[in-house]
């Protein structure tokens, strides 16, 4: 898979053709909605290949498109009775490379709606890690990733294979029990029952579907943030940043370890915050943590430590932000940032990251950077510099926009 892409990419390389300037993503990027907040979260490409006025057009009329429209159209209606039943459905090495090619060709015969299409991607931010390659690139890049990622999802969810963390990412159902197996099969057949206008569809459909299926929905419980966090928001546009050393202070969440609503470690990352916000040193706290442990909890770490902050520690609930998705340390970076840009801090300032003294030392580790690497493929944090035991400053690096298609519930 991965050699028939990189073969096509050495081609669009060496094409004679760049359109536009890249464009910077913007502060209140208006998302356009789709038929399922999902889609609109983890696969942005794909509502915007639905919605961009005349996209849909180009790709029905694409010869190459339209074949594999009618092919995966096919797939679905006619499931496997046993087995496998998503394989067929998944998007192989050489569709993949072919979809890419059919692509660089509308860019190239259609400029004027291809080149719209592209401006929404550079705009959103979420395509944030390919800002910097020609148009052509950045499209294929960004088409390979969705393509990946739908695969990601109906490999998990149906064979239970493949997850980046499956103590906390599984399905909620045993995948190899007949009952399951029963239930992926309605969901397939359901889908088979809609007439899909683009080649994607059927296998983006029961991705989705799976998802909502094993109530794996946490990507879109608290949309839009700006709701979640309206008080805090209302309070940035107010706000004189030449007071503070620091714009935001990100405190990082801890897992309980059984029922309860928030552990002691959260409780102790939180009093250590409250004390710091005491002495000025950033006008806003940001605390991350989602539905992580234990699995299937009904708590976001994030969401019990601002009632911690809020209604314990009697931190204004105007100064205190959530990001209840994050799972891991390196998205609990990651989506401060992102939060910072999206609600107006500045983001050319330095902001903080608090936790206990391990874990600091931890983020400020070339381990962590390795982490992000891997995972993100980048380093949301630029030019860490650790002030305290208990705390490190860092400025937000705006790759932390770009959607990853591999973490499904915190993309």
């Amino acid at each position: 898979m991965k050699n028939c892409f990189l073969t096509g990419l050495l081609l669009l390389v060496c094409l004679p053709f760049v359109f536009g300037q890249p464009v910077s993503p913007e502060p209140h990027y208006k998302i356009y909605k789709g038929t399922s907040a999902l889609q609109d979260r983890i696969f942005y490409l794909f509502t915007l290949l639905e919605r961009v006025p005349g996209v849909t057009q180009l790709i029905n009329k694409d010869s190459t498109l339209t074949a594999l429209r009618d092919e995966y159209t096919q797939r679905i209606t006619h499931p496997v009775s046993s087995g496998d039943f998503t394989a067929p459905l998944q998007f192989a090495g050489s569709t993949i490379s072919e979809v890419s090619s059919a692509f660089i060709t509308l860019l190239q015969q259609h400029p004027k709606e291809m080149e719209q299409l592209v401006s929404e991607m550079r705009s959103s931010g979420l395509f944030q890690l390919y800002a910097g390659k020609t148009d052509p690139v950045l499209l294929s890049f960004a088409w390979k990733d969705a393509a990946d990622g739908v695969n990601y999802i109906l490999n998990a969810y149906t064979n239970g294979k493949g997850l980046r963390y499956p103590v906390i990412d599984s399905a909620t159902y045993y995948v190899m029990s007949p009952a399951y197996k029963a239930m992926v099969q309605r969901v397939i057949e359901d889908a088979g029952k809609k007439k899909p206008d683009l080649f994607f569809q059927p296998s983006l459909h029961v991705a989705l579907e799976l998802l909502t299926l094993n109530r794996r929905d946490e990507a879109v419980r608290y949309e839009p943030l700006s709701d979640t966090n309206r008080d805090a928001y209302k309070q940035i546009k107010k706000t004189d940043w030449n007071k503070y050393p620091y714009t935001a202070m990100l405190i990082l969440g801890a897992s309980p370890v059984a029922k309860e609503a928030i552990s002691e470690t959260g409780k102790s990352r939180c009093r250590t915050g409250a004390e710091l916000y005491r002495k000025g040193m950033a006008p806003f706290i940001i605390v991350s943590g989602g539905h992580v442990r234990p699995v299937g909890t009904q708590y976001s770490e994030a969401v019990e430590m601002r009632k911690y902050l809020v209604n314990e520690l009697k931190i204004p609930a105007s100064a205190v932000m959530v990001d209840p998705y994050a799972r891991h340390t390196t998205t609990n970076v990651r989506n401060a940032v992102r939060i910072v840009w999206q609600s107006g801090i500045p983001a050319g300032k330095r902001m903080m990251c608090v936790s206990d003294v391990m874990h600091v030392a931890y983020v400020n580790s070339p381990m962590f950077t390795q982490r992000c690497t891997i995972e993100l493929g980048y380093m949301p944090a630029a030019d860490i510099k650790q002030a305290d035991l208990y705390f490190l400053s860092f400025l937000p690096d705006l790759r932390s926009l770009q959607v990853n298609v591999f973490d499904p519930l915190d993309p």
